[in-house]
């Protein structure tokens, strides 16, 4: 064979060769393209529902918030007053009622000037008010009225509220989750069999929120001279339910 001969040879072999390559790189290059269309074509055959599961369980801690209010003519004269009568009240919550001083907390402290309007005179200062918040847990249900009436037979003249809740809101989130996955399968269920098809199975889940929803008494004011005379019913107090809920997005696949 002649040289001439053997260069066409060659070059028709590296010829093959580079079109081989070009079309291995087509074929890689188009298989992401089928694999994403047949990706497509299964979230057609999916189910997306959301879901919500409740579980209403009774509470377990009260949270009482109430204050002592004071007056006087000076503002230093009214908080002495409020310390007074705040010293009375935690007396009673920790030696009558064995009260935990880390359940006692302050939520808030004021001092303020009080005015009187007239036609006459106008805007008149006559005094100045102390305020004390306080925030007591109390994990007793049975006694939240006694000790509502003891505070305020020890000064305590405002009460802004009770608040019933869970400690135990981690094992009551699980199980209203569980009933949301239930209520979830459900509903895929009933979908899946109206378009003649089975669930066949989960491919993703979203949680949404997790709330608690607390029962609250609301604002009332407590007469210190009925209280401390007994001559007022004692306070009674309803606890109620809490309601827990979860929801959830899931899809499922269809077969």
């Amino acid at each position: 064979m002649n040289a001439k001969n053997h260069r066409m040879i060659r070059m028709a072999g590296l010829a093959a060769l580079a079109a081989a390559i070009l079309l291995f790189g087509a074929v890689t290059r188009g298989a992401p393209e089928i694999a994403h269309a047949q990706e497509n074509g299964e979230q057609h055959d999916t189910i997306s529902v959301n879901a919500q599961g409740i579980v209403s369980v009774e509470p377990d801690v009260a949270y009482i918030h109430f204050a002592v209010e004071a007056r006087g003519k000076t503002a230093n004269e009214a908080q002495r007053s409020a310390a007074e009568i705040f010293a009375g009240v935690e007396k009673v919550l920790l030696e009558t009622f064995k009260a935990a001083p880390r359940d006692i907390q302050t939520t808030g402290f004021s001092v303020y000037p009080e005015y009187n309007y007239t036609e006459r005179e106008g805007r008149v200062l006559v005094g100045y008010v102390a305020a004390h918040s306080v925030r007591v847990t109390w994990r007793n249900l049975q006694e939240v009225g006694r000790l509502l009436d003891a505070v305020a037979a020890a000064g305590a003249n405002r009460v802004d509220g009770v608040t019933f809740g869970t400690e135990k809101t981690d094992q009551y989130e699980l199980e209203a989750l569980q009933k949301a996955m239930a209520a979830a399968e459900a509903k895929a269920k009933v979908l899946a069999a109206a378009a003649k098809r089975e669930v066949a199975g989960v491919l993703h889940i979203a949680q949404g929120s997790v709330t608690s929803i607390p029962l609250y008494v609301e604002k009332a004011r407590v007469a210190y001279d009925l209280a401390a005379s007994g001559s007022a019913p004692e306070t009674s107090i309803q606890a109620g339910q809490i309601e827990i809920r979860a929801t959830v997005s899931v899809v499922f696949k269809m077969r």
